[in-house]
């Protein structure tokens, strides 16, 4: 899956506009960081020194939470759907187009699990 913070897309945004000759008129493929769950849960574990325990949706069950989901209008149905397109390894890229525009610092994996953990920590 591919991962932009909010914060990132600032930095691309104006990476973009600071690059007027490769992003005039183009469709740029950017991002901060591309990753799996698996890593993330790699990453989590990682940094709370720990070994979490994992449950696993088949892609079945998915596909009907999804529908459901959309049926009975549900606020989160687009967020249900967002993961079975990760799950089917959908919106993935060949390439990325960061260079194109300055290859702006992005946060890194590390650092989003990092963060997730300060705010659960405080809250």
């Amino acid at each position: 899956m591919r991962v932009t913070p909010y914060d990132s897309v600032g930095k691309l945004v104006v990476a973009a506009l600071q690059h007027p000759d490769a992003s005039r008129n183009a469709i740029l493929i950017v991002n901060s960081f591309t990753t799996t769950p698996a890593e993330i849960l790699t990453e989590f574990e990682k940094q709370t020194n720990s070994k979490w325990d994992v449950s696993y949706t088949p892609l079945e069950k998915l596909k009907e939470i999804e529908k459901q989901a959309w049926d009975d209008g549900l606020p989160y149905a687009t967020v249900v759907t967002l993961r079975r397109i990760w799950t089917e390894g959908g919106a993935l890229h060949e390439k990325r187009d960061n260079g194109v525009i300055g290859d702006p610092e992005m946060e890194t994996m590390a650092d989003q699990v990092g963060q997730v953990i300060v705010r659960q920590m405080q809250g």
